[in-house]
């Protein structure tokens, strides 16, 4: 598959590392290359594997031409990013691409849409890897982690479909199939409305979530979101996901959560698609969430004192 990575972020160079890296050592994988979001003249990047080893590797940058070709698009942005990318890029896309989405939060998907042709299809990674940009086209793998893929729009041919999880499999390992992607989005989306702005607010590393200071809090977020998703025709189970939480917290206890991060840099967070999205909804069903709201509320609060009104 000729493939284009769409985003210059910690997930899109550890996408593309991944992926260029495995189309060494196996040709037939087709041309890896990346779009940037801003023009670079680049022509390497740096990549630091979690044992420290980090070198400089070469960079492909993707143009008009190879968009036009790829059958694979693999979209690596920010959840309020998506809808522009796309927008800039769709009528390069070839009738028959795959394309990717990997972010943060629900909600994209409405924005979106109605840029898919019939023919088109769409689905959903969630990545469970970390990965931390230390400086433009700099990046440390932080993270391993299991992921789900999965389709949100369309139906590839049965042999695209397999190269597709082939692929995903071997570049980003492991990686699971999963027929109820929406399942899989609505429990990470119940853990990033857990970590994501408490560990901003708090400014505290996701371990520390698990402090019985926080609990009340914890099974407040987790009530609402199992209220809200059972209005959208999703059955979570409380526990299940509490317990999800407390081994996530757990296992990425020493990280600093991409929202604290966003805080800490200046940048806007993606708040609107995680506790706002289950806020939208609970208007939408008309369902209280006071906790999903004064922690969405909060954040904004954040953005507003450092992002251009």
């Amino acid at each position: 598959m000729n493939t284009v990575i769409v985003g210059q972020g910690a997930i899109g160079l550890l996408c593309y590392h991944r992926l260029s890296q495995l189309k060494k050592h196996n040709k037939a994988n087709g041309l890896i290359s990346l779009l940037p979001s801003t023009k670079t003249s680049l022509t390497q990047y740096s990549f630091s594997e979690i044992n420290g080893e980090a070198k400089n590797f070469p960079l492909t940058l993707a143009n008009n031409q190879t968009l036009t070709c790829a059958q694979l698009i693999v979209v690596c942005v920010k959840s309020y990013q998506v809808a522009d990318a796309l927008k800039a890029i769709h009528h390069l896309i070839a009738d028959d691409a795959i394309i990717i989405v990997t972010h943060n939060g629900l909600g994209t998907l409405e924005e979106i849409s109605y840029l898919f042709k019939p023919s088109q299809c769409l689905f959903a990674l969630l990545l469970t890897q970390g990965a931390k940009k230390t400086a433009d086209y700099h990046i440390e793998h932080t993270g391993e982690g299991e992921s789900n893929l999965g389709i949100i729009w369309g139906e590839p041919v049965a042999e695209k479909k397999r190269h597709l999880l082939e692929l995903m499999t071997q570049s980003l390992q492991p990686v699971n199939f999963q027929e109820n992607i929406k399942q899989a989005q609505w429990e990470k989306i119940a853990i990033n409305c857990v970590i994501n702005p408490l560990s901003a607010l708090e400014n505290i590393d996701n371990g520390k979530i698990n402090q019985r200071i926080y609990q009340d809090t914890v099974r407040d977020i987790i009530k609402e979101v199992v209220n809200v998703g059972a209005r959208e025709g999703v059955e979570l189970a409380e526990n299940v996901l509490l317990s999800l939480v407390t081994k996530v917290a757990e296992r990425t206890k020493k990280n600093i959560s991409s929202m604290r991060a966003d805080i800490m840099n200046k940048r806007r967070t993606e708040i609107d698609y995680i506790n706002g999205y289950i806020h939208r909804l609970g208007e939408k069903h008309q369902l209280a969430t006071p906790m999903n709201t004064k922690l969405w509320l909060a954040v904004k609060v954040l953005e507003k004192q450092y992002l251009p009104q």
